[in-house]
């Protein structure tokens, strides 16, 4: 397994280095919407909203954890689906997923070069917080937030895999990729507080698992809470994932034996 990992890696990490440009864009791109919040929070400063003091007041720190979470989180959804519409367009998706290393294994060592490129461009935005803009990390509880990330992290893996199913099933179109990226990170109050929302949104919005994912890190950083502080989020986040995770795997799984038999794993 070590070497299959290594060599996942490597083959990722030789193609996205290739292309040069793209791949020193991508890490700057991280940086914008750091600055931008910075100055929007600046618009609003000492406007007073009751709805951040639950964060600690600061909307800059509010948002800073939720745009830069979020675009991992995404990433997280969008990577499965990514490298599947790839290998499809190369023509070796099914020369890939017929070898002998199993189909769900496959799709999961596929993507681990494009989280660790993420987990870089996260800490980059956190470091340009912490360094220019006063971010604070000082309050923040480290075993509430591993704990909290582990939990979100399964939740979004499971979701990115239901996409990679959506992809080997639908082509063009999966839902899944797009439900997040239109939808949950609006509901799951990535750039302000869902309790700024109508009644019958924030009951929607606890559908997502981005809702709860968002708020236990925010509080874990923000304001320093420990788990049993947050056990009602955790147990939700955690029930997600427990019933996510094995049921995306074998959806996936589904979706490979159905396009085998159907003949359309090639096409895209």
């Amino acid at each position: 397994m070590y070497f299959k990992i290594v060599g996942f890696i490597k083959r990722d990490y030789l193609i996205e280095s290739r292309y040069k440009l793209n791949f020193i864009l991508s890490f700057v791109s991280s940086i914008l919407p750091v600055l931008s919040f910075f100055f929007v929070a600046k618009l609003v400063e000492g406007t007073g909203t009751d709805s951040l003091d639950k964060y600690g007041g600061d909307y800059f720190s509010f948002a800073l954890i939720g745009i830069s979470f979020t675009r991992f989180f995404q990433l997280a959804v969008d990577t499965f689906s990514g490298n599947i519409k790839r290998a499809q367009m190369a023509g070796c998706l099914e020369a890939i997923l017929s070898s002998q290393t199993d189909s769900k294994t496959v799709v999961l060592l596929s993507s681990i070069y494009s989280f660790v490129a993420a987990g870089v461009q996260l800490l980059l935005m956190f470091a340009v917080g912490v360094l220019f803009l006063g971010f604070d990390f000082s309050n923040t509880n480290v075993l509430a937030l591993v704990f909290s990330l582990l939990l979100s992290f399964i939740a979004f893996i499971s979701l990115g895999i239901f996409s990679a199913a959506g992809t080997v099933i639908f082509k063009q179109g999966e839902p899944v990729g797009w439900l997040f990226g239109a939808i949950s990170a609006l509901l799951g109050g990535a750039m302000f507080p869902i309790s700024v929302m109508p009644e019958w949104l924030q009951f929607l919005s606890k559908i997502f698992p981005i809702t709860y994912a968002l708020d236990v890190i925010r509080l874990a950083i923000l304001k320093g809470y420990s788990m049993p502080m947050m056990w009602e989020q955790l147990s939700i986040l955690g029930m997600m994932s427990c019933v996510l995770f094995p049921l995306s795997l074998r959806t996936f799984h589904w979706a490979v034996e159905q396009g085998k038999r159907d003949g359309t794993l090639m096409s895209y």
